[in-house]
């Protein structure tokens, strides 16, 4: 039934294993990269949460304005229904993850409690197995999905102790497991796209500091789920075809990397610029109508204020001009002289 009580039958391919090592490589440099970002990693990481809660909760189906969406995750509004609540905790929960990793444990009651408090006054509870469905064993049938749960956890955390598989690829294993198993009466999905975001902060993919995980999923979200259904096909039977899927995760990792590197150089460059000369020039090199978003495309850690400032000396000296108001307005540059 589990990838990870079957694990020793699983051999990692080549093509894989040198992905890993690549990615790997860009680990060792980790402590290069917050070096380089200093004193300024709570705000990006802040930051960084701020658009997973945003993605995430798009992923999750959370029926919210963005116009409210925004105000609960960049400026901490008071939540006035479930729904605002529900991405409030969940603000909460990807917060603990990114800045205690070390703290937080996923036995089976740290997911159960997690959830809940996600999902407060649902009462979430363990499932129990279909009598219906094949299991490994007889005595799995009809008993708490909970037990099952905490056998996979154990044997995850003792293949870890004696270093006997590579940790990423046990973890994502780990993850096609609680997916599949469903160990709750509700809001499994949710509890399994959580607790995979916490397992690449546990495999100190640190490229996930710098940039939205949920972001890029939701890119690729319709790969994801081929992949992702595909490695559960045989999953009851304990023969789930899962490298596809470690594959895609492992290109995501690492376009993740390539990218936070791009950032970091331009983060220098911008250290080293008077910041507002450095936007006002992305700007007049931009298409023709542009949005805030794509200026912090390119400036991903300058405040909101310094590109507010941008724009309005742009603007005032007849550069720009807007298309609209708030905070996802247009902008359109204006061309002087001949063109």
């Amino acid at each position: 039934m589990s990838c990870i009580l079957n694990i020793d039958r699983f051999v990692i391919p080549n093509d894989i294993v040198v992905m890993l090592c690549k990615i790997y490589q860009h680990i060792g440099k980790n402590a290069n990269y917050r070096t380089t970002v200093g004193n300024d990693l709570p705000k990006v990481v802040e930051g960084t949460i701020e658009r997973d809660a945003f993605f995430l909760a798009k992923m999750l189906k959370i029926e919210l304005s963005e116009t409210r969406m925004r105000l609960i995750i960049t400026k901490d509004s008071a939540p006035r229904t479930r729904e605002e609540s529900i991405l409030y905790n969940i603000k909460e929960i990807l917060t603990m993850f990114q800045n205690k990793t070390a703290n937080v444990q996923f036995q089976s009651n740290d997911i159960h409690n997690m959830i809940n408090f996600v999902y407060k006054k649902m009462n979430i509870k363990f499932d129990y197995t279909d009598s219906g469905k094949r299991a490994v064993l007889q005595s799995q049938s009809n008993k708490s999905k909970r037990l099952i749960l905490d056998e996979c956890t154990q044997v995850l955390e003792r293949t870890i102790h004696f270093n006997k598989y590579e940790k990423i690829c046990l973890y994502l294993h780990y993850f096609i497991d609680l997916y599949n198993l469903k160990p709750f009466t509700d809001k499994n999905d949710s509890a399994a796209f959580l607790i995979l975001y916490l397992l690449l902060f546990k495999s100190e993919l640190e490229c996930f500091k710098y940039n939205s995980f949920y972001e890029m999923l939701t890119a690729n979200f319709k790969e994801f789920n081929e992949e992702l259904n595909k490695a559960s096909v045989n999953w009851h039977e304990g023969y789930a075809h899962t490298f596809e899927f470690v594959r895609l995760i492992c290109k995501m990792i690492l376009k993740s990397y390539e990218d936070a590197e791009k950032m970091l150089k331009n983060y220098q460059y911008d250290k080293r610029l008077k910041k507002g000369e450095n936007i006002e020039n992305t700007i007049l090199n931009m298409r023709d109508i542009f949005s805030k978003e794509d200026i912090r495309a390119f400036h991903p850690y300058v405040s909101e204020s310094t590109i507010n400032r941008a724009l309005i000396s742009l603007r005032d000296r007849g550069y720009i001009e807007p298309l609209g108001k708030g905070r996802s307005a247009k902008w359109i540059r204006k061309y002087k002289g001949y063109n």
